[in-house]
């Protein structure tokens, strides 16, 4: 895990990967994300949410924008992403574990959404771990 021109690589497996993905989908479909207009897709200086759902796509399907290694039988994916990016990331995957836990009127949240909502904050606990360890 280290940091060049201002990227940070994390090592992700695929669950964590598939995760991101559908959180960062979500997210944009939530807010109807649309692409900055007259910026180049390629320019990754503009971070909005639906390009940050598109690049999480294609890594987890096309394993693109990213180094793919094999661990003991563990496929694991170094995903490089700026700062910024990284920051997207972790605020996405936050308000994912806290909309699974927070239902209108509070009734307890059931054991798969708690559990779904710890993968989440744990990712976010690592992700931080690593851009304030940089």
């Amino acid at each position: 895990m280290t940091e060049t021109t201002n990227d940070f690589f994390i090592p992700l497996d695929q669950a964590q990967v598939s995760l991101v993905a559908a959180v960062l989908h979500r997210a944009a479909q939530d807010c109807r994300a649309v692409d900055a207009p007259g910026i180049p897709a390629d320019d990754r200086s503009v971070v909005t949410l639906g390009r940050m759902a598109a690049r999480w796509a294609a890594i987890a399907e096309r394993e693109e924008h990213c180094d793919v290694v094999n661990v003991h039988g563990e496929r694991l994916y170094n995903v490089s992403l700026t700062l910024e990016e990284w920051y997207q990331v972790r605020a996405a995957l936050s308000e994912y574990a806290a909309r699974l836990t927070r239902t209108p009127g509070n009734p307890p949240s059931t054991h798969e959404n708690r559990k779904q909502a710890t993968r989440a904050l744990l990712l976010v606990d690592r992700i931080t771990e690593v851009i304030t360890s940089g």
